[in-house]
């Protein structure tokens, strides 16, 4: 899986670049923002959200880290698929689309193109609790290594969706990356 990709900047249409690393092309799709701050011939360097599927693999990127995880969480909600997730980031500022689900407003996500009502009111139902007021699993006082076993847990095999359940349900008595590891995969596995 490509988690983060830097090269140069070939071309630059609308929606998508082809960025140049070592001699081969990727496309991938950004959002309108993102676009704005990248030119054709310079160097260039986003991570990588990978959608693969049986007749398709797709690249998306995005400026920061924040944006990838944010997004990823997105699509975790049945009913927001790769394209309407790209919409919604491209919608506003990350912290803003954080608010507006910490408050239990879908205003801002059932404006998005591709992104109904009921839809809107299921990803604030179903995100309401796992993104706080700075919306990161790994902010959490006690987890000084949590994105280490996030990593591991995605190394494993397991989905970004089940590894954030499980490091968000996590005790604050696991404080070593191993224990926290050994919770969230017992937790895991009692699915």
């Amino acid at each position: 899986m490509i988690s983060y990709l830097e090269g140069d900047i070939e071309l630059l249409k609308p929606g998508f670049t082809v960025l140049k690393v070592g001699g081969v092309g990727y496309k991938v799709f950004v959002t309108p923002e993102f676009a704005e701050k990248l030119h054709e011939n310079t160097f260039a360097k986003m991570y990588i959200y990978t959608q693969t599927r049986e007749d398709l693999t797709a690249l998306y990127g995005f400026a920061t880290y924040e944006e990838l995880e944010f997004y990823e969480l997105l699509i975790s909600v049945s009913g927001i698929g790769p394209k309407a997730g790209m919409n919604i980031i491209a919608a506003a500022s990350v912290d803003k689309i954080r608010a507006s689900i910490v408050n239990q407003d879908p205003t801002l996500l059932s404006s998005v193109s591709g992104v109904g009502k009921k839809t809107a009111e299921k990803v604030v139902i179903e995100l309401k609790n796992k993104v706080g007021a700075t919306g990161s699993i790994f902010d959490q006082g006690n987890n000084e290594k949590t994105e280490d076993v996030y990593e591991a847990l995605l190394g494993l095999g397991f989905k970004p969706m089940e590894a954030r359940e499980a490091i968000s349900h996590m005790p604050e008595d696991c404080v070593t990356p191993e224990s926290k590891l050994k919770y969230c995969l017992a937790s895991l596995n009692k699915r």
